[in-house]
């Protein structure tokens, strides 16, 4: 599945899509990793999915600056 679409399961431990983190992140305006993974409670387990949501939190800054 492509990584852009929200039903992308971003957190396979807590099975957590791309679309409920950046509903997350436009809902409280997080900004940061460790405060987004807090928040959304995950990130936590494995960490396997660290990487992916930095991309998330970049792509939403780089449309909010448009």
């Amino acid at each position: 599945m492509d990584k852009k679409s929200r039903d992308y399961e971003v957190c396979l431990c807590y099975h957590t899509t791309r679309g409920e983190i950046e509903d997350i992140i436009k809902e409280t305006g997080v900004q940061d990793l460790k405060t987004l993974c807090e928040t959304a409670k995950v990130g936590d387990k494995c960490g396997g999915c660290r990487e992916d949501l930095q991309m998330i939190l970049d792509d939403m800054a780089a449309e909010s600056e448009n």
